[in-house]
Parts: structure tokens; sequence; C-alpha cells
């Protein structure tokens, strides 16, 4: 495997990137603060709520105690390629933190009762910090479990997808990007790119009733409401389980039904080679695709462009290292110790073909030489670890 300057000179892009276009920050509520404190056993102001971006990052020396700590990570789904990098950018970030004494896994393979089962039993053998992505399903199903484990005396830290309930108070915490705004980011690049003609798009997006892909398409949406030359084919997202043979299969169906799709938005980008795939199979050029950094769609952009004049690419980051953010969190409520770095990141174009959006990457550049075809460029996994996961 070979990954040199090109992975680190990306990761600097896109957090330079990720900071120009933040659309404001806001410091979270006193009531919160309030909450936060109530709910662990230091008066650390961890930030709750507070909307950033990722230059705001903290350093996990400074929040890393000196009492044992152990950790538990529950992911709701945990059979692809992105929570396998994610769980790697846990114990990437844990390694630093010498106070942390071990880090368990679960994964709930999308159901709501294992899922929830996971996160009660961690707190059961008193785990100090449980970190949980709620979307095996709704996020507020995997409420009862979150505080149920808050109650027990963990410190627990939901990301990636919205548990709902109030952070806190049924949780410490919840860290993610801003799904809404990168629906908006998705979909207003797609607007600018069709101009005036106009056209028509479909959504593709995770399993039934995440809470992650319903937020993106509520952003989609408000652009496209003021946009109507551009049409949502599909008021509903498209369920693809981010199984790239499910979305391939998806998408088929897309294809078979509509005649004219001038643009695919589908939130992993993973998935979006199940998209590609439909439109070769169906003998079809491809159209605008926006979706999360995947290192197949970096590296195979310009063999596809070639053969597909129309075909453009853009990405948001994946956020494989929103896990660091729940961690760093959760050691700093522990260790008494403030944490300034924001909880919600709106974040920019990783990654535009065009080379119109300001620090955004081409895909050439963002494309991992020697990478596994399913990871994430925008990862901050070491060369080293990378290799140490995907072998």
């Amino acid at each position: 495997m070979n990954l040199t300057t090109s992975h680190r000179r990306v990761s600097r892009a896109f957090l330079a990137a990720s900071a120009v276009t933040v659309l404001g920050l806001s410091a979270c509520s006193s009531v919160n603060d309030t909450a936060s404190k109530d709910s662990s056993t230091s008066d650390a102001d961890i930030s709750v709520g507070k909307v950033g971006s990722t230059d705001e990052f903290a350093d996990i020396a400074d929040v890393c105690g000196g009492k044992d700590v152990s950790v538990g990570i529950v992911d709701g789904f945990g059979t692809n390629s992105w929570s396998k990098t994610v769980k790697a950018e846990i114990e990437s970030e844990a390694a630093k933190c010498d106070a942390i004494t071990s880090v368990d896994y679960a994964a709930g393979r999308g159901d709501v009762q294992a899922t929830n089962q996971a996160i009660v039993s961690m707190a059961a053998k008193k785990t100090d910090i449980i970190l949980v992505i709620p979307d095996a399903g709704p996020g507020e199903a995997h409420l009862p479990a979150l505080r149920r484990a808050t109650t027990s005396g963990s410190t627990v830290v939901a990301f990636a997808s919205d548990p709902t309930g109030s952070p806190g108070a049924d949780y410490l915490d919840y860290t993610d990007w801003q799904p809404a705004n990168s629906g908006k980011v998705w979909a207003q690049w797609v607007v600018d790119n069709l101009g005036d003609d106009g056209g028509n798009v479909v959504f593709l997006g995770g399993p039934a009733g995440a809470s992650v892909t319903a937020q993106e398409l509520t952003g989609i949406k408000e652009v496209l409401a003021a946009n109507p030359k551009v049409k949502l084919l599909n008021d509903e997202p498209v369920v693809t389980n981010w199984d790239p043979a499910v979305a391939q299969q998806a998408m088929s169906g897309l294809l078979s039904r509509y005649d004219d799709i001038d643009a695919v938005i589908v939130d992993y980008g993973t998935a979006a080679g199940g998209v590609i795939r439909a439109y070769e199979s169906a003998g079809k050029k491809l159209p605008l695709v926006a979706s999360t950094d995947d290192n197949a769609l970096s590296c195979g952009y310009a063999s596809l462009k070639a053969k597909n004049p129309a075909y453009e690419l853009a990405t948001v980051s994946s956020r494989t290292w929103v896990g660091r953010v729940a961690l760093r969190k959760a050691l700093a409520s522990g260790a008494g110790r403030d944490d300034a770095e924001p909880s919600i990141y709106q974040l920019s174009l990783f990654e535009d073909s065009t080379g119109a959006a300001d620090g955004s990457v081409a895909p050439a550049d963002a494309c991992l030489s020697g990478a596994p075809s399913d990871a994430s460029p925008s990862s901050l996994l070491t060369a080293d670890e990378f290799a140490k996961l995907f072998g």
C-alpha cells in the first residue's frame, strides 16, 4: 500500500474548506450547559450542541485524565466499510490516551432490539464511556436504552445519527455533521450544474427510517423548493441499507421507471458505486452524482468521465472522524476538563470535479493510491492505520 503525502494534503484541504464555509457558529444554550453538568460527575463545560467547523478540533491530550477509563462502541448498523473505518478512527484516537484501558465493540446490524441490548449490556458491565451510533432505526427507538445507560452511571455520547431526546439529560451530548446542511450542499451543487434548463434528480438514502437520511432530505427539499426547475422525482428516500448491491437494484428500478434522470444524490459513497453499476448495466450515460467521499469514486472518476461527458462528481466528507469528537467529549466530562470544540459540524464540498467549489479538491487529488476502493479519502487515519484496517 502506498499512501503518501496525497492523503495528508487532502485531509488538510478538507479541514480548511470546512472552516471557510461554515454557515454560522453558535455556542450551546445555557439550558444545555446546565443539563450537561447534571448528567456527569464534573463541572466541565463540553460545549453541548455547539455548531462549528473542523478547524476547532480539540487535542485529546488536553482532555485525557489520569483515571483508568473503559470505552464501549455500539454501532446500530456496523456491517459496512464506513462502520469499520469509524471504529478504527475511535481506536486510533483512544490509543493517544493512556487512561483508556479497553475499547469494546458491538454491531446492531440494523436490529433496534439488538442495538439497545448492546447499550444496556455495556452499561451493566460498568463501562465508563459508551459511544453510540443510534441508526438501527428511528433515533427515538434508541432513547430508552440511552437513558438507562446514562442513569446507570455511564457517560453516553451519541454520534453520526440523531437520537432525538435531550442532550445533557438523556445522554451527555450528540456529535455529528449537520445532515440537513449536507443535503443543502448536495442539492445546491446539482442546481448550479444543471443550470437554467433544470432537470430531474433522485435521492437514495440508507435504511428505512434512518434519521440522518430524513434530515438530509429536508435540506435537499429546502433548496429545490427555491429552484423549481429541478424536480425531485421521489418524495421519500429510496432505501439502500447503505449497501451497494441494494443501491444498484434500487437504481435499476428508478431507471426503468423514469426516462430522464439528470442527477443522483446518494448519501453513502460506496452505495454510489452501485448506482454507477446500474447505469452501466442499463447502457445509459452517467449523470451528475453527489454523495460522500469514497476512494472508488475518487480514483475511478477520470476513466468514467472519458466515457460519460455529462458525468460530474461532488462529495462531502463521510465524517468517519466524528467518533473521535464523541470520545473527546466523553473523556473531558469524566476528567472534569473543558472541551470547547463543536458538537455539530457544517461541512462544505470535499470534492468537486467541476472545480467550482472553493476549497474543494479534484477527485484525482483525493484518490488514495494503493488504498482499498471503499476507503474514505477524508479520513484522519494514517497510511499505516489504513493498511492495518484493510490489509
